[in-house]
């Protein structure tokens, strides 16, 4: 059983600092993707973000071990460059991200497993995964998803203004858990994506943590607690 702590979406946000201030309180950190495209209205520019993720970058390199850093839809517009346009995409700075995100590829995953718990950007749902026949191993070894395969990360539903029922598991929506099935071998899902006013959704099956702050969950009581920033 562990106590973990959970980044949900950065967009060049300074909460996740608190990472690096409980790093030896906790059993391991997990950041849950979105780093860049910044929301303006929150006073944030493009290169202050860029320094917070070379700031979580560097976090990963001294704790290589502890600290897991998953892929968002916001992340994938830059890894991939075909991939589709997502909102506030720098597409001046884009061929330099790419590069960035490139050199370090190796430092990211598209989804996490622990103690039964599983975490990915916006959700792992069965609808998808059957869709493209996509094992969850596949799903494991992020590099060799992106050789094949990252064609299926475009799935949009409807609910995000898409033609699919349910989105891939960077591009889901919280509001697709209500009648979508979730894979069954796992206590718990851990997603971000779907920013929420002000308090996390949790049920029984999924958290949705997009709520500009961390989190601790503690996998032996499924407590999931905020951290104020």
């Amino acid at each position: 059983m562990a106590k973990i702590l959970i980044c949900p979406d950065v967009h060049g946000r300074k909460f996740w600092h608190k990472a690096i201030e409980m790093i030896d309180e906790v059993d391991q950190v997990v950041f849950l993707g979105d780093y860049l495209d910044p929301y303006s209205h929150e006073g944030i520019t493009f290169e202050d973000a860029l320094t917070e993720l070379e700031g979580i970058l560097a976090f990963k390199e001294d704790y290589p071990d502890k600290v897991v850093l998953l892929v968002g839809n916001h992340d994938m517009h830059y890894i991939k460059t075909e991939f589709m346009d997502c909102s506030r995409l720098n597409v001046w700075r884009r061929a330099e991200v790419h590069d960035l995100f490139m050199n370090n590829i190796d430092k990211f995953q598209l989804i996490h497993e622990i103690d039964k718990y599983l975490f990915s950007h916006a959700g792992v749902y069965l609808e998808w995964t059957k869709k493209y026949e996509i094992t969850l191993r596949e799903l494991f070894d992020f590099k060799k998803f992106l050789e094949g395969r990252w064609q299926t990360l475009e799935d949009v539903s409807y609910t995000r203004g898409g033609w699919c029922k349910v989105g891939s598991c960077v591009w889901a929506d919280i509001r697709e858990s209500v009648e979508n099935e979730l894979p069954v071998m796992f206590k718990k899902q851990i997603v971000g994506h779907t920013q929420m006013e002000s308090k996390p959704y949790i049920t029984t099956r999924i958290a949705c943590l997009d709520v500009r702050q961390c989190f601790i969950l503690d996998t032996e009581t499924d407590e999931i607690m905020g951290i104020d920033a």
